[in-house]
């Protein structure tokens, strides 16, 4: 399940962040090295430091299953964006997440270049 903000169409970028943050969720190795660029280099903040596609898709290939995905909030400005929202996983468990963004440029086109996450993992209720 993905639950997303409704986007007012003037911004499309956002729908672009919001298919990353779903292709993430998913897990889905393809579809997340397709958003970045060949020397991207994303921060897991206080985890691990990764640089370059495959290092991402490892990393990814780690992450538990998620069962729901909550996106309570998109922002975009420029090459600069970031969302952030939970993750419900398929054993109960929740993670919170915010990730910063850097495109490599303004052209709807343009890939990821850089990736602040901070994940915060929440005990169960």
């Amino acid at each position: 399940m993905v639950e997303a903000p409704e986007d007012c169409g003037n911004a499309p970028r956002k729908m672009v962040i919001r298919d990353l943050l779903v292709a993430l969720a998913e897990r889905n190795h393809d579809a997340v090295v397709s958003f970045l660029r060949e020397d991207i280099r994303w921060d897991v903040v206080g985890v691990k430091e990764l640089t370059g596609p495959d290092a991402v898709g490892e990393w990814l290939l780690q992450q538990p299953p998620v069962e729901e995905l909550h996106i309570a909030t998109v922002i975009t400005h420029g090459t600069d964006c970031g969302a952030e929202g939970r993750l419900v996983h398929s054993d109960g468990t929740t993670t919170r997440f915010n990730h910063i963004m850097l495109f490599a440029g303004h052209a709807k086109t343009a890939k990821v270049k850089e990736v602040r996450s901070y994940l915060i993992d929440e005990e169960r209720r």
